[in-house]
């Protein structure tokens, strides 16, 4: 029955996430799966074949987004995007991590006061007015639960972002990284 279930879900899902992004016919769509494509452009997020995506993923106006093949992306994980991610093949993505390339608010007191005062429904609110850079998560990396990745990152092939880390600066291939902020704590043979 669960079986008979997630397929007829999947097929819904489907069939409504197709309009807001370019899909591989194989993705598994799970039932918390969400992609809102503010850009309305379907061609700026792309999830390549055999991809699983139980989270939530958000493309803002100027917003790109590229899944490579066999990605996973976990239950209440998110992946913002303002300007450009890009996520490699291999890619494990646990549960409740937090990818944003951007600040989602100025941070400028003065004008996150502005904003405040604008009312929580007014364009101040919206993620082009804080600052982002581009996040490149290479081939087979592994993301913890409750991990976040910050904006201008590059995480090389091969590694490991512990549990509940906090990437603020790039991670070099086959490295294991923990804390906040998250340090290299180990490096990994390359046995690809």
């Amino acid at each position: 029955m669960y079986k008979l279930l997630s397929t007829i879900f999947n097929f819904v899902n489907r069939s409504i996430m197709s309009h807001k992004a370019v899909i591989h016919p194989s993705v598994k769509l799970g039932l918390f799966a969400k992609i809102i494509n503010r850009s309305l452009t379907k061609q700026n997020i792309i999830i390549g074949k055999n991809c699983s995506l139980h989270g939530v993923i958000i493309c803002n106006k100027n917003g790109k987004l590229s899944i490579g093949n066999y990605t996973t992306i976990r239950f209440k994980s998110i992946v913002g995007i303002e300007e450009y991610i890009s996520i490699g093949n291999h890619v494990i993505i646990s549960n409740n991590v937090s990818i944003f390339d951007n600040n989602n608010h100025p941070t400028s007191p003065i004008k996150r006061k502005n904003m405040s005062e604008s009312g929580f429904e007014s364009d101040l609110w919206h993620w082009e007015h804080s600052k982002s850079a581009p996040i490149i998560i290479e081939d087979n990396v592994w993301v913890g639960q409750n991990a976040s990745i910050l904006k201008g990152v590059t995480i090389g092939r091969g590694s490991i972002i512990a549990m509940n880390a906090v990437v603020t600066k790039s991670v070099p291939s086959f490295s294991i990284v923990a804390g906040n902020p998250a340090k290299i704590v180990k490096k990994i043979d390359d046995d690809m």
